[in-house]
């Protein structure tokens, strides 16, 4: 099996289990820095999307709700009427 040091990033072939905090099997390590990756593209997706709802004004956004046919309270603040006409679609 092949183990990577976490804190080193040294990479060791054993027919062996290694023990200690900082040996990981390298699949461990591979789905390790795939939901890393997974979780900066979601992280990503948030800020696109907070982007575009800063391009976007409130009244912009009513007038679309009114065109959907869509009801909603005037009250609400932005980002929730922005989440209820991204689910009205």
């Amino acid at each position: 099996m092949r183990y990577i040091n976490t804190r080193t990033g040294a990479v060791i072939d054993s027919p062996d289990v290694l023990f200690g905090d900082e040996w990981i099997k390298e699949e461990i390590q591979k789905d390790i820095m795939q939901q890393k990756d997974i979780k900066d593209i979601q992280e990503s997706e948030k800020q696109d999307e907070s982007d575009v709802v800063d391009d976007i004004t409130k009244n912009d956004i009513m007038q679309e709700l009114d065109a959907m046919g869509i009801k909603y309270n005037p009250r609400s603040n932005k980002s929730e009427l922005y989440d209820l006409m991204m689910r009205g679609k």
